[in-house]
């Protein structure tokens, strides 16, 4: 069982959408919704307590033990509700646990529409070049035209969507609840990705009526990627030629 807490119950000026999305490949989903919630000034009203991690850490003798959870923010000025964490579970029960109890509270809010991120994965070769392509699924056939509508690539072909932001989607829709997700290309799931955070972040503000905001902090978060990236690079190139590096 996992332990609901609700500090306040969330006021809308109308039927709430819920963003639901979870940590992935690449932090897209993780990076994306805290700076949803960051910059639109969402308010923490209910939080869901896990079972982790397994383990206590110490400073000098002295434990410190910090259950972490997930928690729920309301934006009533835009009628949303947004929900994220810090990781996504690896156990199936737990995770179809916490999509249950994700579902229950968008029932209890009355939310009929639910929205969530991702990366979607391209393998390319080291000659080609990602082009950061917009993807999208729905739950039902009847809602792809707000995909199409939006200039958004429908996700092709046969696949899966492994984890809290592809499950969440089939059980809204045997609940009868509407989802989407919107999936950023990435080249590397071990590498954080912001500049697709914010591509993805542009077409879900546009879906959900939001006006435009400044994404300064993920372009400056894609500079300091790169710079590592460099950094990265020549310091394996020093390691396979033997080469010692230059001394400033």
């Amino acid at each position: 069982m996992l332990g609901l807490k609700i500090y306040e119950n969330p006021r809308f000026m109308d039927q709430p959408r819920m963003l639901a999305a979870l940590p992935d490949m690449g932090n897209v989903a993780g990076i994306g919704m805290q700076f949803l919630a960051k910059k639109l000034d969402a308010k923490l009203f209910a939080e869901i307590y896990s079972y982790w991690p397994p383990y206590v850490t110490y400073n000098n003798g002295i434990i410190d033990y910090l259950q972490a959870s997930y928690k729920f923010y309301s934006v009533a000025d835009h009628n949303i509700v947004i929900f994220t964490g810090d990781f996504n579970p690896n156990d199936p029960r737990r995770l179809y646990e916490l999509c249950y109890e994700v579902l229950k509270m968008a029932e209890t809010v009355n939310a009929k529409t639910l929205y969530s991120i991702g990366a979607a994965l391209r393998q390319v070769s080291s000659t080609s070049v990602i082009k950061k392509i917009v993807y999208g699924v729905v739950n039902r056939p009847e809602i792809l035209d707000v995909l199409k509508k939006y200039d958004v690539t429908v996700l092709q072909g046969e696949g899966q969507i492994t984890g809290f932001n592809g499950l969440i989607l089939g059980l809204a829709k045997e609940r009868g609840m509407d989802a989407m997700c919107i999936l950023g290309e990435i080249d590397n799931p071990n590498m954080i990705q912001p500049k697709t955070a914010e591509a993805v972040l542009q077409v879900l503000i546009k879906i959900l009526g939001i006006s435009s905001m400044n994404m300064l902090e993920l372009e400056e978060e894609e500079r300091r990627k790169k710079f590592m990236e460099h950094q990265m690079s020549y310091l394996e190139k020093v390691m396979e030629n033997g080469e010692p590096p230059g001394v400033a």
